[in-house]
């Protein structure tokens, strides 16, 4: 926004407000803001009245250098928590400002909506000035969800304080709550629905990252608090705290500027046995250094920020939903077409298939181009790094290969085995030797039943969803995600494999995704009652067909690592899983391929576990 646009918003406001309606409005505004004010004076009259002006200036003159230093310290961390709340909620909602203007609008509107009053309003309006490619609605939904999971975790630590600090009033009521908080808690993580009205609730990882930078936001007001009281009488910590925590929340709700009037007078009333003139010298130090001081850090910034800041730098990865996917060299990017990943692209014609989840932005497989010529994996790794960060969100890189892998480890990320990819050569495969036994003798199995296998050019459409919802239906519903999943045009611009009985009854069925590259096995779906041998049947065929096809590669998709480079008592205690994972392990080791090793990666252990939590969410609890 220019200058001259800027002015000219600010005087088309002025002369808004100074219609007769507008006008009637602020001055009912002024007026809530004063009475306010006045009631909050009113119920600490009984202490203000014994207050002596000289004792409250002497008590802030002996407050020493090493608590004004330590009053700004945690001032400051709970500044930065505060933006850390605003780069959640700005993940949540999917928006993208440029990382290092989002921080600085993040401090600035934190600091000045807090003073003034009214935070999701005039929140809105500084973060708009700030970050001009926001919309004001996009601006209000981030302060209005800030306001929330402020004023929520709020009212969770405050509960606990009451519920657990010796001696506190209301003790049993307070650890009721909780205990229905709790079940609450608990009913939304099992709640299988993720929106109403419109509304997408936010998932548990966004929620734990609230619950944790809210809970270190109000620590470090509250200590910020009770290092300005005078040391001589302070009561401890743990008694302020809650104590403040009221005051702070009654304050705060009144709308009034800073929460002036309903905070002093509910400290005033609940902190009697602190001395009274240190106290209100603590309070007006703790206006100075957590209100006061950053609102005109904040409100310099507003002014200058516009003309010291840059326009963003274009973002380096872009959706891209032009490209053929047949002319890529991974078929398996074939799974945009689900519509719950997007083909990145960056500048020199390279890609990547990646998907937004909560908290986390997955890039699948290695970054590929076009023309057979190979990506530059680091240069591609910092462009998703600089997306994922733009996003607020984490970067997780899925099932890459080894040479990515070894790249991303060179830049810093770490790096854990997830899988081993099945990989076939159909122009070489054959049915000979002693691996393949087990193959030859599954064959002669399907073959005494007398299964059929065939691609039909016309597909049997109904049987086929018949056979897909009993498998369905017998193994928890369909994947998601990274995971192909039954639909009829889904399926119909795959290779389809489909097995008959001696019947003609349609008994299975298998899909690949197909490039003149590669071939990928996506969907496996079966009735009940299947005759021996019927699934290696379709697979055999499938590579005779690939091969028919001068089709250099085709893999059977991965399977999970033995072991996840995990500790050894990890694996113990996982061992049934991991048992059950070794049934698909055999029966693709019936072939006899080349097992590729596949990694993820992340910027730390805890992105790390973060990514796989959420790729394992998407992929088995799809909505």
């Amino acid at each position: 926004m220019t200058r001259t646009s800027w002015w000219r918003l600010a005087l088309k406001t002025l002369n808004t407000s100074l219609r007769p309606s507008a006008g009637r409005r602020l001055a009912a505004r002024l007026a809530f803001t004063l009475s306010i004010i006045g009631v909050g004076l009113w119920f600490s009259a009984a202490q203000l009245s014994a207050i002596d002006a000289t004792a409250v200036w002497r008590s802030l003159a002996d407050l020493s250098w090493p608590q004004w230093l330590g009053a700004l310290g945690a001032t400051m961390v709970a500044m930065f928590a505060a933006a850390q709340q605003e780069r959640a909620i700005v993940g949540h909602l999917g928006l993208a400002p440029e990382p290092r203007r989002a921080q600085a609008a993040a401090l600035a509107t934190a600091s000045i909506s807090q003073t003034v009053g009214f935070g999701p309003f005039v929140g809105a309006i500084v973060r708009r000035r700030l970050l001009p490619n926001l919309t004001i609605t996009q601006s209000f939904s981030i302060s209005l969800g800030i306001t929330l999971a402020f004023f929520a975790g709020l009212g969770l630590f405050g509960l606990a304080c009451m519920a657990f600090v010796p001696g506190m009033p209301m003790a049993d009521l307070a650890q009721s709550l909780l205990a229905v908080l709790a079940i609450l808690v608990a009913a939304y993580v099992l709640l299988p629905m993720r929106r109403a009205f419109g509304f997408r609730f936010p998932g548990m990882l966004t929620v734990q990252r609230l619950v944790f930078w809210v809970g270190i936001d109000l620590l470090a007001l509250g200590v910020a608090f009770w290092v300005l009281l005078p040391s001589a009488a302070s009561p401890p910590l743990m008694a302020v705290l809650p104590v403040f925590l009221l005051a702070l929340g009654i304050g705060l709700s009144s709308g009034s500027p800073a929460g002036a009037g309903p905070f002093e007078a509910t400290l005033l009333m609940y902190l009697p046995q602190a001395d009274q003139h240190g106290l209100v010298a603590g309070i007006l130090a703790f206006r100075a250094v957590v209100y006061a001081g950053p609102a005109v850090c904040g409100g310099i910034w507003v002014l200058v920020a516009p003309k010291l800041l840059r326009a963003p730098a274009e973002v380096p990865l872009r959706p891209d939903a032009d490209i053929a996917l047949t002319a890529l060299p991974q078929a398996e990017a074939q799974l945009i077409r689900q519509g719950e990943l997007e083909l990145l692209a960056s500048d020199d014609h390279s890609f990547w298939t990646s998907g937004s989840l909560s908290g986390t932005r997955v890039f699948l497989g290695d970054p590929m181009r076009v023309l057979g010529r190979k990506a530059c994996a680091r240069s591609m790794i910092s462009a998703a790094l600089d997306v994922s960060r733009r996003e607020t969100k984490s970067a997780f890189l899925y099932k890459i290969g080894p040479r990515t892998a070894a790249t991303a480890r060179t830049m810093g990320l770490m790096t854990l085995p997830v899988a081993h990819e099945a990989v076939l050569a159909p122009l070489t495969f054959v049915t000979d030797g002693p691996a393949k036994a087990g193959l030859r003798r599954k064959l002669r199995h399907a073959q005494k039943a007398g299964i059929t296998v065939e691609a039909p050019v016309m597909l049997p459409l109904a049987d086929l969803a018949r056979v897909s919802a009993r498998w369905a239906a017998r193994n928890g519903g369909e994947r998601g995600f990274s995971m192909g999943r039954w639909d009829a045009g889904y399926v119909t611009g795959q290779k389809v494999f489909v097995a008959r009985d001696s019947t003609g009854e349609v008994v299975a069925f298998v899909t690949f995704h197909a490039t003149s590259a590669e071939w990928v096995l996506d969907l496996v779906r079966y009735g009940d009652g299947l005759p021996d041998g019927t699934l290696y049947a379709l697979i055999h065929e499938a590579i005779r067909a690939a091969a028919r096809c001068k089709v250099p590669r085709l893999t059977l998709a991965a399977v999970p690592h033995k072991t996840f480079g995990l500790p050894l008592w990890v694996q113990r205690a996982g061992r049934r899983v991991l048992r059950r994972m070794r049934g698909l392990e055999q029966f693709k080791a019936t072939f006899a391929p080349v097992w590729e090793p596949r990694y993820i990666a992340a910027k730390g252990p805890m992105s790390l576990v973060a990514g796989a939590i959420a790729t394992f969410t998407a992929v088995h609890l799809p909505t």
